[in-house]
């Protein structure tokens, strides 16, 4: 009987470990590459950001119509977009959207700073932002019959 719960124990563990480390390990996976072609291209012309600190994360779901999900590391002159969105309230994060991303969100989102807005004025456009942070998260649904720049 004690080798039986030493094996489940063990078994258990393993699994606990293997998925501790993927949420990192997917985030760093994430993250872009600028001086690569086509990592630029997705910050320049599918999300509409390119950070001074060049630290941005992204991850594409979907087949058809993607979503792009992405967090950046910006100061507030980077984002004054923002300020022409309509604020809403505090949202969940999406069904599909990536592990790191939602549990960043929500971690993040227990600061008192973060602002959330959504708009849909060229695509259907989720953003929440901490200016103390210093972060930025979005998303831009692509819908092929629209332009696809949010800002």
């Amino acid at each position: 009987m004690r080798r039986y719960i030493l094996r489940v124990t063990l078994c258990i563990a393993t699994v606990v470990t293997l998925a501790a480390g993927w949420i990192p390990y997917t985030h760093r996976a994430a993250r872009l590459d600028l001086s690569n072609s086509d990592d630029s291209y997705t910050a320049e012309k599918s999300i509409g950001l390119v950070p001074a600190s060049k630290e941005i994360y992204a991850e594409g779901v979907g087949f058809v119509d993607q979503t792009i999900f992405y967090q950046a590391v910006v100061t507030p002159d980077e984002v004054p977009w923002l300020a022409q969105a309509p604020e809403v309230s505090h949202f969940e994060a999406p069904n599909q959207a990536p592990l790191w991303w939602s549990l960043s969100l929500w971690w993040h989102g227990r600061n008192s700073d973060m602002k959330y807005f959504g708009t849909s004025t060229k695509s259907p456009c989720l953003f929440a932002y901490s200016k103390q942070k210093g972060l930025v998260y979005g998303t831009v649904e692509f819908d092929r019959t629209k332009p696809q720049n949010p800002h």
